[in-house]
């Protein structure tokens, strides 16, 4: 079928690896028939900006880039208004999303699904009035999944997250929050929130499958209590890394909205991107907004 696609691209992904392998990629999504038009990313605005008005031009909008590029390109398809199928090429340093979801991080693999994979409609998250691909979340583990050595993580693996975690001790801060949701209200000294749609965030985080549903118009909230000293944070980190959420620190519930109260202002992460700095923050589920190409 000679779909028309719009491939943004993140040059600077990967440290450049999607540069590297962009012709690769372009010639597997030709043979199989596609009309490629790159659109190179620039500002975040305009790249927002020209997905959102060329949209109804393409039939498949590809992305190739991390999590951050995706982001973008899923604010700017659902500003648009037009619903055509959107393909990833994962080149970033964590691409949680592609790992979630099962979709090949090898760039041609990947392109190959996107000419001849299948469609399924994705839940998506809205912060405030913007959209998020798989997670929000804020607090101390935010900082301690995506910022800790890659040298570190080849070399040792998930001890890395361990002396991470036991090095920030100090720094950990508990937040007074106030949550509420259509089913319940809850409130208390907390350390880390997240909504998410994913099974995987930054490693530490980990979902089993039959926890998390990617279509049914739920998210998955978070709530980590202060540990009390070293052996607890151990094993709190050892549980969730284990997917094993009864710890008495952990807190786990599904519903498809919540606001969240902070007594001072904190700061969010979205999709692996900073979020901005907030004391009030309400959260929802678009469901089944955006439809992604997977392997048929």
């Amino acid at each position: 079928m000679n779909d028309r696609v719009l491939l943004v691209v993140n040059p600077c992904s990967g440290r450049g690896r999607a540069n590297q392998i962009l012709f690769d990629i372009i010639n597997k999504l030709s043979e199989n028939g596609k009309f490629v038009t790159v659109y190179p990313t620039r500002q975040k605005e305009a790249t927002l900006s020209y997905i959102e008005k060329n949209a109804c031009n393409f039939d498949i909008l590809a992305v190739c880039g991390g999590d951050g590029t995706l982001n973008e390109a899923f604010n700017g398809l659902l500003r648009s208004g037009v619903r055509i199928p959107v393909g990833y090429i994962p080149t970033g340093s964590t691409n949680d999303f592609a790992a979630s979801l099962g979709l090949p991080t090898d760039p041609v693999e990947a392109a190959d699904v996107i000419a001849n994979g299948t469609p399924f409609a994705y839940d998506v998250g809205v912060m405030n009035d913007t959209f998020f691909t798989y997670i929000a979340c804020a607090g101390a583990f935010t900082e301690i999944s995506y910022t800790t050595n890659q040298n570190l993580k080849n070399k040792i693996g998930q001890s890395a997250y361990f002396l991470n975690s036991i090095k920030s001790l100090a720094s950990l801060r508990k937040t007074a929050l106030e949550i509420t949701t259509p089913e319940f209200s809850i409130s208390g000294d907390y350390i880390f929130a997240s909504f998410s749609n994913t099974r995987n965030a930054g490693v530490v985080l980990n979902f089993s499958s039959s926890n998390v549903s990617f279509d049914d118009g739920m998210f998955e909230l978070l709530l980590i209590r202060m540990p009390r000293d070293l052996i607890d944070l151990s094993t709190l980190i050892k549980d969730l890394l284990n997917s094993n959420f009864d710890n008495r620190n952990v807190e786990f519930y599904k519903t498809d909205e919540c606001r969240i109260k902070s007594e001072r202002p904190i700061r969010w992460s979205v999709d692996g991107e900073d979020g901005g700095v907030t004391d009030e923050i309400k959260l929802n589920v678009n469901r089944q907004a955006i439809d992604i190409i997977r392997r048929t």
